[in-house]
């Protein structure tokens, strides 16, 4: 199968690096052009760089997610840039920090869920107008399996992450007949920053190094590795893509077999 995006325009949140990164990387190969935000200035104009793009096919702005005033600024310079509106929508944010549910504060718990749950809620009625108008868009969600099984000491990512998967079914309800799909990537795993510096907490005082862990965790997992962004990447460009217009509402783990539900 041939995936191509030429002509669309794409959003990608947090992509700068890792999950994001990835995703971004593959819909510019496959042809979109691309929006990418971060808060690090300098690790979003890096990663720019490393796409070797045109300066007409991506568009670049740092800020915080959290930010309604933000994600409004975004959506209208991605337009401003590209003289076009947003056709492919990628929600994706930084894990918020660990901790149990009774040990979080308020203000943690505010951030926590404004920037991996109202991000998701702003941008999409942000893009949703005009993608009903042409009729046509996509809406993606990176998430978590914490969604589905919710993993203990991860209190602010189980419940933002669950939250974002029952907005995706209600929104995939509302915008399905107007030719959008709203669905939802429930990662396991991804060999990231975010991902290290879980393991370097789990393992603290422990002795092991973390190459160790990451190989004792590859171990758990039916194909006996951790996916990189690279690899996660590829499902993405085919959701956003014209073949995939069927599959609409849907929550798919992407974690190699390792979830234990059904």
């Amino acid at each position: 199968m041939t995936i191509r995006l030429d002509g669309k325009v794409a959003l990608v949140t947090a992509s700068s690096k890792g999950i994001g990164f990835g995703v971004a990387k593959v819909l510019f190969q496959n042809g979109a052009r691309v929006a990418l935000c971060a808060r690090d200035r300098s690790t979003l104009e890096a990663a720019a760089r490393r796409l070797r793009p045109t300066p007409a096919d991506v568009f670049t702005l740092a800020g915080d997610i959290g930010e309604a005033g933000f994600l409004e600024t975004l959506v209208r310079g991605t337009e401003e840039h590209f003289g076009s509106s947003v056709d492919i929508l990628v929600n994706n944010s930084g894990g918020p920090p660990a901790g149990g549910a009774l040990e979080m504060t308020d203000v943690q718990w505010c951030e926590a869920l404004s920037r991996s749950l109202l991000s998701v809620i702003r941008l999409s009625r942000l893009v949703a107008p005009d993608m009903k108008r042409r009729g046509w868009g996509r809406i993606i969600n990176l998430t978590s399996m914490t969604a589905k099984e919710p993993d203990p000491g991860l209190a602010l990512s189980n419940v933002a992450r669950a939250g974002v998967s029952a907005f995706a079914k209600t929104l995939a309800f509302e915008l399905g007949p107007y030719g959008i799909t709203v669905n939802t990537i429930l990662t396991g795993g991804v060999l990231t920053d975010r991902l290290r510096s879980l393991i370097e907490r789990d393992i603290a005082g422990s002795g092991k190094t973390v190459d160790a862990a990451i190989e004792e965790i590859a171990r758990g997992i039916p194909v006996r590795h951790i996916a990189t962004p690279e690899e996660f990447a590829p499902l993405i460009a085919f959701i956003a893509s014209d073949q995939s217009g069927y599959l609409n509402g849907v929550a798919i783990p992407l974690d190699g077999g390792a979830a234990r539900g059904l």
